[in-house]
């Protein structure tokens, strides 16, 4: 076994390196891969509330808020190097063109967040690792609709975590790319369709599928609310094409 392997600490994760490889997705758990019992409850209470989210104007669904951070990684054989980057600004993503800016969150600053973003970037398989990269975390709530249609993000790999969720629906949908027209239409049946539950994970290879999730059910008498995260793995052109203004010196490294 790679010396990449014996890091980590869960063999959930070797799991999800066989899923990844045979069909492009995996689905797994927090506590499969290894984070605290108590971390989704904690995690949810620090950052899901009123002065962390915020709703920025032409952001879609209308309704849905959200901050956001973005984290510059390096793997050196097996040690995982973590410092913040300079810009967690989004480009032509999802459907919406042009540049966006959202309320920043400095996860780092966090030990439970720092454990969160070593768990998701070790369920990269091993061969596909980047050197040097960027992993763009998003905190979203929402509360009629996920997302607008199928679409990329353009990004190596997506991640979902589920942190709470009230009401049902929010199902998760994987389409190859024929199965989606150019306007966003379904015309074949899903590749995976999965409801995730609070504490449910999902990776996927963004390039070999379109992905979606379906509306929010509200439960009687009551109303529907999904907090997630929503990961990306970055391309390495996508903050790191251009030398980047160092926010942080080499004794700053997170290791």
């Amino acid at each position: 076994m790679s010396n990449e392997s014996c890091c980590d600490k869960s063999a959930g994760h070797v799991r999800v390196w066989a899923d990844l490889t045979d069909r492009g997705y995996a689905l797994t758990s927090d506590r499969s891969i290894g984070l605290p019992d108590k971390f989704r409850q904690n995690f949810r209470d620090t950052y899901f509330n009123s002065w962390t989210l915020r709703h920025d104007e032409g952001d879609w669904p209308a309704d849905r808020q959200r901050a956001r951070d973005v984290i510059r990684y390096q793997w050196r054989g097996a040690d995982l190097q973590l410092r913040h980057h300079d810009s967690i600004t989004i480009v032509d993503r999802a459907g919406i063109p042009g540049k966006r800016e959202h309320s920043r969150v400095e996860l780092l600053e966090d030990a439970q967040a720092v454990e969160l973003i070593r768990a998701f970037l070790r369920l990269v398989p091993p061969h596909r690792r980047q050197p040097d990269g960027t992993f763009g975390i998003n905190l979203f709530r929402t509360f009629t609709n996920v997302v607008t249609k199928p679409h990329r993000d353009n990004e190596e790999f997506i991640i979902t975590y589920v942190i709470d969720r009230v009401g049902e629906g929010a199902k998760t949908h994987l389409y190859l790319p024929h199965q989606v027209t150019v306007d966003g239409r379904v015309i074949g049946p899903a590749v995976l369709e999965q409801q995730l539950n609070p504490g449910d994970i999902i990776i996927f290879d963004d390039k070999r599928f379109k992905h979606d999730a379906s509306p929010l059910i509200n439960p009687p008498g009551g109303s529907a609310m999904r907090d997630a995260l929503i990961c990306t793995v970055d391309y390495h052109d996508t903050y790191l094409k251009k030398p980047e203004k160092q926010r942080a010196t080499a004794a700053d490294l997170i290791k």
